[in-house]
């Protein structure tokens, strides 16, 4: 649970790359050099000292819902390194120290303490389904905090900010999806043990009814414990002509698979994750058919912003082969509003100066990766417009089915 990592703190050399800094960095920043401290200033706020500012970062390196968070810190790596090689934020470069909450509530809450306590981080960047064991002792502290919106918390502190809104309404766009594709008859695969995944599942089966599609009901798998051919018959019994998974994506293809031997092959497979190329060259075509939602521009769309995120990603994670998967591009993006966020709280930053600034932000698309959202209090709703993309029928590729299709926000 305690494992740490550090970016590299080195001080910045005679003359960063002026080429890296327009290809790769997506924050406008002032550079800094040997004997260039114009913009460095002491300061008194945790975690900020005269040429670093550190970072905490929470997200499940274990437990049940770990495999799908493998890639949380490359986003970031990426992110991170390429400000770092720009110059920093005010001649200051931005590390981070991280914590494994393990998917739990409980263990979240101790994480996030040892991390602001403790360690004296200016900030926490949370990748995580338990951002509530921490939200209120963070909000208390007034320590900013940025990352995956995966629960309700997220709508209701001012110190924490997300490209996508949790709130108590969900939207019929997943639902919209399904319906248009075929389906009328859904099963709900999840994870058991994570209180997060169940929030989401339960979104997912209010999408799926205001768009007129049965809720079957719900089958939890887990790796190593469940059955993927047990799991198949109930799918089968159900006469369930959709599958949802909430689950990792290997072990939704693990199920389909059995299905597809067996002679059932769904009409629709939604996965709320899983938009990987590397799991591609791993499954092949047994992922044919999976579709799956993004709230960021597709890989397959390009554009500067895909183009500056895969520039970082190959230069500043390389642990990474295959840079196109959604939850380092979503890590990428919670690390980028953290950056906009100490730009905006100027040379000295303060955690309230942080908080006030990026709250006054009306219009973020992190680099054109996502479309434009604002800040400003009151202004949060759900996102109701999604790309999907499908893995070909190939299983060697992905298409876009919907480039952007809207839904709309239901009641609580």
């Amino acid at each position: 649970m305690f494992s740490r990592h550090r970016t590299s703190t080195r001080r910045c050399p005679r003359a960063w790359a002026v080429v890296t800094a327009l290809a790769v960095a997506g924050v406008t920043l002032v550079g800094c050099g040997p004997g260039d401290t114009s913009s460095v200033a002491a300061c008194a706020s945790p975690g900020v000292s005269d040429d670093r500012i550190d970072l905490g970062v929470l997200y499940p390196d274990s437990g049940p819902v770990s495999p799908i968070f493998e890639a949380a810190r490359a986003g970031i790596d990426a992110r991170l390194g390429a400000v770092n090689a720009a110059g920093g934020v005010n001649g200051r470069r931005v590390v981070y120290q991280w914590r494994d909450d393990q998917g739990s509530p409980l263990t979240n809450g101790i994480a996030a303490r040892d991390l602001v306590d403790q360690r004296r981080v200016f900030g926490v960047v949370e990748l995580s389904v338990a951002a509530s064991g921490s939200a209120g002792y963070l909000a208390q502290q007034g320590v900013p905090v940025t990352g995956l919106a995966s629960e309700q918390v997220w709508s209701q502190d001012r110190n924490m900010f997300a490209a996508t809104t949790a709130t108590d309404s969900a939207v019929d766009t997943q639902g919209r999806f399904v319906r248009d594709q075929g389906g009328s008859r859904a099963v709900i695969l999840q994870t058991a043990l994570s209180a997060g995944i169940s929030t989401t599942a339960s979104t997912y089966a209010r999408s799926l009814a205001a768009a007129g599609v049965q809720v079957l009901g719900a089958v939890t798998f887990t790796t190593g414990v469940d059955d993927p051919v047990a799991v198949a018959r109930r799918i089968v019994a159900a006469r369930a002509d959709t599958i949802v998974g909430i689950i990792e994506p290997k072990d939704l293809v693990a199920v389909l698979t059995v299905l597809r031997n067996a002679g059932h092959n769904p009409k629709v497979v939604l996965s709320a994750n899983g938009y990987d190329h590397a799991l591609l060259r791993a499954v092949g075509p047994q992922a044919a058919g999976i579709s799956v939602p993004v709230f960021y521009k597709p890989f397959e769309i390009g554009g500067p912003g895909i183009n500056a995120y895969l520039a970082a990603m190959r230069q500043f994670a390389p642990q990474v082969a295959q840079p196109e998967q959604d939850i380092a591009v979503i890590s990428y993006i919670s690390a980028d509003i953290f950056l906009r966020g100490l730009q905006l709280a100027g040379s000295c930053p303060t955690r309230q100066g942080f908080i006030d600034g990026l709250r006054a932000v009306n219009s973020y698309d992190a680099d054109g990766l996502i479309s434009t959202i604002s800040f400003r209090a009151g202004a949060a709703r759900p996102t109701t417009c999604y790309s999907f993309v499908q893995a070909n029928p190939a299983g060697n590729g992905y298409v876009v089915v919907e480039p952007n299709l809207c839904g709309h926000e239901l009641s609580p």
